[in-house]
């Protein structure tokens, strides 16, 4: 094991230590001592006690009751997990709703999830147009630049508005620019939708509603792309119809 992961460290040891005892307690059928742990991945006693203690304060590691002294896979390994498969579970009921609000509105059309501070594509149907738009897969994006970060930033509450603003744009609550976002933010809760004109993709802009949870939280956005700078508000209007539905649509799958 010790020669298997040598190839795989950084120069970020720590967190090389913390991976090797995760990847170790997921592969046992049975608790390990740290001790056991140990011998297993070459890490030294101290530091691994050290890492250890880290990844009990953080719940990625448990105490076993059933062995003494020894160690398992922690909850909030199953809570990181859960929360990744929910995101994906959604693309499948994604795919037969994304396809009739394609040819109602004949646009391509985007499915996102919110990553921390951005907002990832996931999945996308391409509009009979064929646009060649620079929204792929993987395609990540700040909150506040897409259509899609900002309706899912909008149904959160006004803390949180304030918060990404200051913990992404270094805006305290007091500085001018925090009102036009605040007042943007606003008022796509109210309305239920966002648009974005030219960012973050220049000639592209977007317009996308929430997928929301039992809790009525955003846990996704439906988007779609329309090749011009400017979507004006009567264009928004009639787009969001059929993009709020085919939300709601998507919202009902959620359990």
């Amino acid at each position: 094991m010790n020669s298997e992961r040598t190839s795989e460290k950084t120069k970020a040891p720590a967190v090389d230590h913390s991976v090797m005892i995760l990847d170790l307690l997921a592969a046992t059928s049975y608790p390990m001592t740290l001790s056991e742990i140990c011998d297993a991945t070459g890490i030294s006693p101290a530091t691994g006690h050290r890492v250890i203690n880290a990844l009990l304060h953080h719940q990625l590691v448990a105490q076993d009751p059933s062995r003494k002294k020894s160690y398992c896979i922690g909850s909030r390994i199953f809570q990181i997990s859960s929360t990744i498969y929910n995101k994906q579970s959604l693309i499948p009921y994604f795919y037969p709703i994304a396809e009739i609000l394609k040819n109602e509105i004949h646009k391509t059309i985007f499915l996102c999830v919110p990553i921390g501070n951005k907002v990832v594509v996931v999945s996308k149907i391409d509009g009979a147009s064929g646009a060649n738009f620079n929204l792929y897969v993987g395609k990540t994006m700040a909150l506040h630049e897409a259509a899609s970060g900002k309706i899912i930033l909008a149904m959160r509450d006004e803390d949180s508005w304030q918060g990404y603003l200051a913990d992404e744009l270094g805006l305290a609550p007091e500085n001018k620019g925090v009102k036009g976002v605040m007042a943007e933010l606003g008022r796509a809760h109210r309305l239920g939708y966002a648009t974005s004109n030219g960012a973050p993709e220049q000639g592209v802009s977007c317009i996308a509603a929430p997928v929301l949870n039992l809790r009525n939280e955003p846990i996704a956005a439906i988007s779609a792309a329309i090749s011009s700078d400017t979507l004006s508000s009567q264009e928004a209007r009639r787009y969001s119809k059929n993009l709020v539905q085919a939300a709601r649509q998507l919202s009902s799958r959620v359990v």
